[in-house]
């Protein structure tokens, strides 16, 4: 089993979040700080990218975290919580952006795409520690490799000695599965009006690449990003101050070839398209 990385990243628009994080600016007189410890999920969002790969299993972990309160100190005791399968409308979205992940996305199903790895369904946080990992193992072979996969992950009841809490705000997060390609290295050519250039693509791996030179800027060294997971070519980075214009994102076609529509960098071009032949 290969777990190739896994990402805690908020990449839905505007979640609500607590702000009882410990840090150097709280504020200790505030109630978050000086009440009940709380525990839940850090991120809105669980996110793991794996190399697509015939017949692997995954595993995935998802953490679960003491995010503050308690005067900052740590839960002096063991905490355990038992978790579920929830659902969209657990989490604080919109209904245009269920709409959104209903329609963009396939709902995972518990056997066929996943498992869970502990059957007791109960994570425990060890008395002085941060966090625990839920773990779950994941299907190569039963995922869609041109769309994330997704299912919801709910705290449910917990069981402690200490003051805490599980968070109102961070019980749920949406678990997002996808699988990566990692074989788009090479040398490509692109046919501008002032004739064909060659770009060189490096895979950085776990789905991640690095174009050696921006598109429009043919042989001119202005390195950029862009991963390619779930079917999507999207970029990532770009060392200069123009921002990437990508209306929808980029795609590989039945001809190996790199395609990217309604493509542009702001103030300079928009709404062109990009075709890097192998």
């Amino acid at each position: 089993m290969k777990n190739i990385k896994l990402y805690l990243i908020a990449i839905l628009a505007s979640f609500s979040t607590i702000s009882c994080l410990v840090d150097d600016d709280i504020d200790t007189n505030d109630e978050n700080f000086n009440g009940s410890k709380i525990v839940g999920f850090k991120a809105d969002v669980t996110l793991g990218n794996f190399v697509q790969q015939a017949g692997a299993t995954f595993d995935l972990n998802v953490p679960v975290h003491f995010l503050g309160g308690g005067a900052g100190q740590p839960v002096g005791s063991t905490v355990t919580m038992s978790y579920e399968l929830g659902a969209l409308t657990d989490l604080p979205l919109t209904a245009d952006e269920i709409a959104d992940i209903e329609a963009n996305q396939e709902e995972g199903i518990e056997g066929t795409h996943y498992d869970f790895m502990d059957t007791v369904r109960e994570t425990i946080i060890p008395a002085d520690h941060s966090f625990d990992l839920i773990p779950f193992n994941v299907y190569n072979d039963a995922l869609n490799g041109g769309k994330t996969t997704y299912f919801v992950l709910n705290l449910r009841t917990l069981t402690t000695v200490d003051d805490v809490v599980i968070s109102d705000q961070l019980k749920s997060t949406l678990v997002q599965i996808q699988l990566c390609r990692t074989d788009l290295g090479g040398t490509y050519t692109i046919s501008y009006t002032s004739g064909d250039q060659n770009h060189v693509i490096t895979s950085l791996g776990g789905g991640d690449y690095e174009l050696d030179s921006m598109m429009g800027w043919p042989g001119s060294g202005y390195t950029s990003y862009f991963y390619a997971c779930a079917g999507e070519l999207v970029f990532t980075e770009w060392a200069f101050s123009n921002e990437i214009i990508q209306g929808i994102p980029g795609y590989v076609n039945g001809s190996g070839e790199l395609v990217f529509e309604q493509f542009g960098i702001e103030n300079v071009y928009a709404g062109r398209t990009y075709t890097l032949v192998p």
